[in-house]
């Protein structure tokens, strides 16, 4: 399945120093595990340092803006990548916590200034997430770059 970030080429960054941080879920630990992978190998295709690249694991998609805003606070990272997968189920639980993850996401880009890649996937089955997962972290690498460039080039 092709998707319109997919397709575009990874930029080639002039700056190995930046920090990327990956706050993820801990739920579907082999499909968010496969985002974080393909994530990883873009950003080092990119020229990111691999030892720049730190994974903070948390509980679920609902923490992952808390974390992210803690590290951003710390200056602790350039950019950041939320992963995780929600599977909707009888209720609209599923609706809220996603939703309220990607506005506190959105929250933490508008407020901090760094760029926040939201890749929660809210699905209907795993096999729905499973189908994705691969080409989502490559996207969300290709996301936070190309943000970074283009707040680089702004000041």
């Amino acid at each position: 399945m092709k998707h319109a970030l997919s397709e575009i080429e990874l930029t080639k960054i002039s700056d190995s120093d930046l920090r990327i941080g990956i706050v993820h879920s801990s739920y579907y630990k082999e499909e968010v595990g496969k985002m974080i992978s393909s994530a990883k190998d873009a950003l080092v295709d990119s020229g990111i340092k691999e030892s720049n690249i730190t994974e903070y694991p948390v509980v679920g998609a609902f923490e992952i803006p808390l974390i992210g805003s803690a590290l951003a606070d710390a200056k602790k990272v350039d950019a950041l990548i939320g992963f995780g997968v929600v599977v909707q189920g009888e209720t609209q639980h599923a609706q809220a916590i996603v939703a309220e993850a990607a506005r506190g996401m959105m929250d933490v880009q508008t407020q901090k200034g760094i760029p926040f890649a939201f890749e929660i996937l809210h699905v209907d089955s795993l096999d729905q997430a499973r189908e994705r997962v691969e080409v989502k972290g490559r996207e969300a690498a290709v996301a936070v770059l190309s943000s970074l460039n283009v707040i680089n080039a702004v000041m």
